[in-house]
């Protein structure tokens, strides 16, 4: 546990460290100003103290100074303050698209296995909480620093009468480190249940047209998620808010009894003269309003801990240079083999998939057929690359896939999947002819009445089921990749789509030499395949041409 703790305050810390390197100009700059203004401060107080005791001959010879000192504390202050924010949203801006690379490029069964409401609520959630506590930062970094450089003053002038002030506002600090630590502690219970939470409302929205059709139901969903994982992290959150408000009260009325202990040790305990009580008391009265500042921004900070600490346990990617597409792997393969492939979903062991051995041939049309729960969906998913065998090889003209290759072998496929998203963008490279291509697709599937093509953009995307696939087929299409697969395409399509998809599209998409995989249930247009596989149970049954 104390490992896991110490690795993750390392990562924290390298992380930070890594975001402001980036932006290393301005954080110099940054940082020189507040030091700047915090000087600028200090001289101020360090004035008006030397009035006290001089009892105004000061202020009446130097009252210019003190007016440049006032105006250069304020304008430091607020270049300061413009600069570190400008750099917190910079980093905050730099950390979401950190984020964003990282699912990009994560494998598709480690984002399943996380489940979508966890990816929700950290992409939502926790980057929201994230940037936040960057734009706090700021100000918490500004309050210390001015306490600091004030602690820094008193000591220049009474060491002993610091050293005890501070040793006093040490003690409150420890119990306020308690606070703190139980507020954190209740914030990490209420994140958690923020997972459950993302669970529901992903359950109300994707199942609102059930929900619609059997209130009841619907009434007690609902009631699960209010009575469960809602109320749960209300109380968690009421409760350490409650921690977190004592801790601020405390830190802000401590500050006016530190100024009492100053008094008293310099009235009991002749620790100095009344001159250097007064300034300890106007120092500290200064350094109240920063504390409260830093003081305002720690239950954010803290949120921002929880969050990225969350984001860890993720164990996304660390992002890579792949600005750039990824190339297919080969341009100009003859076979793609699979050889003994077995595959077990994670926390399923009822299903096992194979062992599997299979080969395509470039320009072959395929059908993949079999009942439901075959390992259809599987064996496509092993294919393309989007999962990868636990055992056996996936091999393309005889050569084994190496690990760094797979994002490019990936890119040999386009594919309309059963759970498809339909994207608005059309997908051909090249800018200069997509549009041109796109609607000769579009009136290929009957969509150019419905559906117009403008700059790379479809018009319309809210279409039927039936509709959306074929537009999704135009897409897929446009990709230009030398494998296209297509999983129960034509289970949503009318009589007539289904019959010009078997017996016009797919020997056209094959005389172009695509290589075809299509999975199907329409037995009466097997011969339109140049081979048929079948599988049942995870297993391939049948290996053989059409008849």
């Amino acid at each position: 546990m104390v490992c896991t703790k110490i690795t993750w305050r390392i990562v924290f810390v390298q992380l930070i460290a890594a975001l402001f390197a980036n932006n290393r100009s301005l954080v110099g700059l940054a940082i020189a100003f507040i030091i700047a203004s915090a000087l600028a401060n200090i001289g101020t107080i360090n004035f008006i103290n030397e009035t006290v005791a001089s009892q105004g001959e000061l202020f009446a010879d130097y009252a210019i100074w003190f007016v440049a000192l006032l105006f250069g504390a304020f304008t430091l202050a607020v270049i300061s303050q413009w600069l570190m924010t400008t750099l917190s949203y910079r980093v905050a801006y730099q950390l979401r698209g950190r984020l964003l690379a990282q699912v990009l490029h994560c494998e598709y069964e480690h984002l399943q296995a996380l489940g979508r409401n966890r990816i929700y609520a950290a992409l939502t959630k926790d980057v929201r909480q994230l940037q936040e506590g960057f734009v706090m930062l700021p100000f918490f970094l500004y309050g210390i620093t001015l306490v600091v450089a004030s602690f820094i003053y008193m000591f220049w002038l009474n060491a002993p009468l610091a050293t005890l002030t501070l040793v006093s506002l040490v003690l409150v600090l420890a119990v306020n480190r308690v606070l703190t630590s139980r507020f954190q502690a209740l914030l990490r219970k209420e994140r958690e249940l923020e997972d459950e939470l993302f669970g529901g409302y992903e359950k109300v929205l994707d199942g609102h047209k059930e929900l619609l059709l059997n209130e009841a139901r619907g009434l007690r969903l609902v009631d699960d998620i209010m009575q469960g994982p809602a109320k749960k992290a209300r109380d968690y959150r009421t409760l350490g808010d409650r921690y977190i408000v004592v801790s601020i009260h405390l830190m802000t009325t401590t500050v006016l009894a530190l100024i009492g202990v100053t008094f008293w040790a310099v009235f009991k305990l002749d620790m100095g003269t009344l001159a250097q009580g007064t300034a300890f008391a106007l120092t500290l009265l200064f350094i109240r309003q920063p504390m409260n500042m830093a003081m305002n921004q720690l239950p954010g900070l803290i949120s921002a801990r929880v969050s990225l600490k969350k984001l860890q346990s993720l164990d996304l990617p660390e992002p890579q240079d792949q600005r750039q597409p990824a190339s297919p792997w080969c341009q100009d393969w003859n076979t793609i083999e699979l050889n003994e492939v077995c595959y077990r979903y994670p926390g399923n062991e009822q299903f096992k998939f194979g062992p599997v051995s299979a080969h395509i041939e470039r320009g072959e049309l395929i059908f993949l057929v079999g009942h439901n729960g075959a390992g259809k969906t599987t064996l496509v998913r092993l294919l393309t690359g989007l999962i990868r065998p636990r055992s056996g090889q996936v091999k393309v003209d005889g050569q084994e896939l190496p690990s760094p290759d797979w994002r490019h072998y990936r890119a040999m496929f386009s594919a309309v999947l059963t759970d498809f998203h339909l994207f608005e963008q059309a997908a051909l490279p090249d800018q200069g002819q997509q549009d041109e291509q796109a609607r000769a697709w579009l009136k290929k599937l009957q969509l150019d009445h419905i559906v117009s093509v403008d700059n790379g953009e479809f018009s319309v995307v809210d279409l039927s089921t039936g509709q959306r696939k074929r537009l999704a087929m135009v897409s897929a299409c446009l990709e230009d990749r030398s494998l296209l697969v297509l999983d129960e395409w034509a289970a949503d399509q009318d009589p007539y789509f289904r019959k010009l998809f078997y017996e016009e599209l797919l020997p056209e998409l094959k005389q172009q030499g695509l290589t075809l995989i299509v999975v199907s249930h329409d037995d009466r247009y097997f011969h339109v395949a140049d081979r048929v596989l079948e599988l049942s149970r995870g297993g391939l049954v049948s290996y053989s041409p059409a008849a």
